[in-house]
């Protein structure tokens, strides 16, 4: 089994980021859990070296529908500028309001390991873990 990984949650809306938190520490105590309102911050996080360097997984859960850098811009950054970080970083998209087109684009991302519907839940945080744990 591997070990506890980070998340990092990013979304506008500070209550569904408190609400995740609450989720994510009811279901893994130890996890670290690193929070940002704005993409630009967690993209300027995931370039240091506490996430580069890391040998950890990484789970990224973040919000489509943000203002100044949506969710989008920011896979389309993570698709072209962490290959390196591929094995150990997984995103994952969270909405609650994408429409087919643009959850079919969402999974379309090679960067993207899964999507699911807000608000989130102990069962997603479950099958999160799952995933990365045992990749299908």
């Amino acid at each position: 089994m591997k070990s506890i990984p980070c998340f990092i949650l990013l979304d506008d809306d500070l209550f569904a980021l408190k609400l995740a938190a609450k989720i994510i520490q009811n279901y893994s105590r130890r996890s670290e859990i690193i929070i940002f309102s704005a993409a630009k911050e967690a993209i300027a996080y995931i370039e240091t070296d506490d996430i580069m360097g890391r040998d950890t997984d990484t789970i990224l859960l973040t919000d489509l529908h943000m203002p100044e850098m949506d969710g989008f811009a920011l896979l389309n950054q993570m698709e072209n500028t962490f290959k390196a970080l591929s094995q150990r970083l997984h995103i994952f998209v969270l909405s609650a309001d994408a429409s087919p087109d643009e959850t079919r684009k969402v999974l379309s991302y090679h960067c993207v390991t899964g999507f699911y519907n807000k608000p989130l839940s102990i069962e997603n945080i479950k099958e999160i873990i799952d995933c990365i744990q045992y990749p299908l």
